[in-house]
């Protein structure tokens, strides 16, 4: 039985094994290994902001609505039915009272409004506090409490004590009064929101959505994330956490649904890189591997496809690449020279050559696979074209306009794609260089609009075409391109306020038509997905925001097992 990689694998198959024999759990082995590669950030909902985060905490954690991973529709979670208002501005959630937490308490509608409150409490520090500000009054009670504990003279600061005038002097508590949530009772959560939000029910599965225990967080501060002292409520609970090297999950007894779930005691492998999480799969050390790196996607997909492996998932994934540009400066102030710079890009060399994880071109920013949206035409690859716009914008051939330098912080892919890009446009005649700064450097750089050309990237936190399109809007928090349309503005606000699907689609592909037109972006490409699973593990299931079900999966009996299918040890799992 043997596939591809074999050589790579040898090569570090003694290393891995050393490692998993020197950190072995304790107590009963696992019923399921899996790895994504590097260790989670935080546990705490309020401050989860990547992909991985957002996996874990939807195993240990339930919203009031969890996302299906077989058609990323929202069911109910905590909450087992719900009504919603003939304006779909008012949600009440009708809690299942056997809902519980991992110590057996009830949970409450009490537990998600505090949660909430926590997340729009500034203190916090929750990034993706903006995610609750669909509900009522929930923007302004964060932002003037931000602004009554900040810098008086900062113009955010004035401006919004000139908003909110009234509501800047209220206390906290009676500020929070005017927020729309409500505990109608102890099963009974009532959400008004600003305007009709036809994604909330996606956002109420979200991880920043997700409630936490108020004694727990009281009681043991910044260790409440550690064991013994988190409580969850989702299907699993954490038993064991060491950092940077597992941790373990357990099956929550309390959990309403636990008679579905099949898997025991789940371990989750944290390895400092995608390369040695690949040797321990094909090692046979995990079953799972959520992540691969990305010159192994080709190799790998073209063994499947030969008949050779059964285990390799790959998928189209909710997000786009793409470079901005800086639109307040010259010459970049000027469409047809942002034209010009798109219409000069291949994209497949930029794939082939340097991204090289089976991506797919992007010539428009929303990612394909959306129920009911449909993206305008994209940009065609078109170099003459380009070179006819940067005559008319008074640079023919490139003559005269200033070196143009791509921002990118420090990592060997972005790197690789920006070179990609700076040989392709200097075909056209431009001078371009690369500019490589660390992190913290790159978003303070970007946000203060201090480049040319920048890179960028965005995956979708909720399946809705206004999760990528708001980005874009004036004064929005992400946007940092200095680009501003009243027309587009207006139509993103009236999609949000439009209750026909169909109609609220066509706004938004014209809306995503005029971006286009206006170029203040660059698509490059599409991210994908490729994972790894043991080909007698039921319930990982290719989608578009990468999610995983843990409560859903199970093992097929070892009888059932294809013969030639993974890259691990034959028959390996329980």
């Amino acid at each position: 039985m043997r596939k591809v990689l074999i050589p790579v694998v040898l090569a570090g198959a003694v290393v891995v094994v050393m490692v998993i024999v020197a950190h072995r759990a304790a107590g009963p082995p696992a019923d399921l290994v899996w790895t994504a590669g590097p260790e989670v950030a935080t546990l705490d909902p309020a401050k989860m902001t990547s992909l991985q985060d957002g996996r874990v905490a939807a195993a240990l954690f339930e919203g009031l609505t969890v996302i299906d991973p077989r058609d990323l529709k929202p069911r109910s979670g905590v909450a087992d039915r719900w009504t919603i208002s003939e304006d779909h501005r008012t949600y009440a959630f009708h809690l299942r009272p056997e809902a519980r937490w991992s110590d057996g308490r009830p949970v409450t509608a009490e537990d998600f409004a505090w949660s909430w409150r926590r997340v729009l409490t500034p203190a916090t520090a929750a990034d993706y506090a903006y995610m609750l500000y669909p509900i009522r009054g929930a923007e302004a009670f964060y932002r003037t409490r931000l602004a009554r504990a900040g810098d008086p003279e900062k113009p955010e600061t004035r401006e919004t004590l000139a908003r909110w005038p009234d509501l800047a002097r209220l206390g906290d508590d009676e500020a929070w009064a005017r927020v729309g949530i409500r505990v109608a009772g102890p099963h009974e959560l009532v959400v008004a929101l600003e305007r009709p939000t036809a994604y909330f029910l996606d956002l109420a599965a979200f991880s920043t959505y997700l409630p936490v225990r108020r004694d727990a967080v009281e009681r043991h501060g910044g260790r409440w994330t550690f064991p013994p002292n988190l409580v969850s409520n989702g299907a699993y609970r954490l038993a064991e956490w060491r950092f940077r090297s597992r941790m373990i999950w357990e099956k929550n007894p309390y959990y309403w649904n636990a008679a579905s779930v099949a898997i025991g005691r789940v371990e989750l492998r944290a390895f400092e890189g995608l390369n040695t999480a690949l040797m321990a799969y094909e090692t046979g050390a995990v079953h799972l591997a959520a992540s691969v790196p990305g010159l192994a996607v080709e190799p790998l997909r073209e063994a499947q496809a030969a008949g050779r492996r059964s285990d390799v998932q790959y998928a189209a994934n909710f997000g786009t690449y793409f470079y901005r540009f800086n639109c307040t400066k010259p010459p970049l102030d000027d469409r047809r020279v942002r034209r010009a710079l798109v219409l000069g890009l291949e994209r497949r060399p930029i794939i082939e050559r340097a991204a090289r994880g089976g991506q797919m071109p992007a010539t428009v920013l929303v990612p394909p696979g959306l129920a009911g949206y449909r993206s305008p035409p994209g940009y065609r690859e078109d170099a003459a074209e380009a070179r006819r716009l940067l005559a008319e914008a008074g640079y023919p051939g490139g003559a005269g306009l200033p070196e143009l330098a791509i921002l990118i912080n420090t990592s060997a892919d972005h790197q690789r794609v920006a070179e990609v890009i700076q040989e392709e446009w200097r075909a056209l005649g431009l001078r371009v260089g690369i500019r490589n700064v660390e992190w913290k450097v790159f978003l303070d750089v970007t946000h203060d609009l201090q480049y040319e050309v920048s890179r960028g990237s965005w995956y979708g936190d909720y399946v809705d075409p206004n999760t990528f399109l708001d980005l874009f809007v004036t004064g929005g928090g992400n946007n940092n391109t200095g680009w501003s349309n009243r027309r587009y503005d207006d139509l993103v606000a009236r999609a949000a306020d439009e209750t026909a699907p169909a109609a609220r689609m066509a706004l938004f592909t014209e809306a995503e038509a005029l971006l286009l037109d206006e170029a203040p972006i660059m698509p490059i490409y599409f991210y994908t997905s490729t994972m790894l699973v043991h080909p007698r593990l039921e319930g990982v299931l290719p989608n578009l925001m990468n999610r995983i079900d843990f409560g859903a999966l199970a093992w097929r009996p070892a009888t059932a097992a294809p013969l030639a299918a993974c890259g691990g040890v034959e028959g390996r799992g329980p």
